[in-house]
């Protein structure tokens, strides 16, 4: 339970950075969050636009506007996606060995 409990806090910290990034750059939250995501993966602008339902346009927009982002904005935003996906490695990896 208290691992769920810090996870959870870790949610809310995970969508307080990117609102808070989203409203001062002009972004909306859940797009930047799927390109972060998705861009953090090595996906190209083209397979984030096919994934997110967006043009390559926006999502080249996007990355524009990412890479004006201050230093600590921008590490902020990938050491949380990095620890989100880690996170979801452990937990699927964890099911994988329940089924052995």
């Amino acid at each position: 339970m208290l691992k769920y409990v810090h996870f959870a806090q870790f949610l809310v910290e995970f969508e307080r950075v990117f609102v808070r990034i989203s409203k001062r750059h002009g972004f909306k939250p859940p797009i930047l969050k799927e390109i972060v995501f998705l861009r953090s993966k090595g996906h190209s602008n083209l397979e984030i636009a096919d994934e997110v339902g967006i043009s390559r346009n926006t999502v080249s927009h996007y990355m524009e506007k990412m890479r004006e982002l201050e230093d600590d904005e921008a590490a902020e935003l990938f050491s949380l996606v990095s620890l989100m996906m880690a996170r979801h490695r452990r937990a699927m990896l964890e099911t994988l060995k329940s089924f052995e």
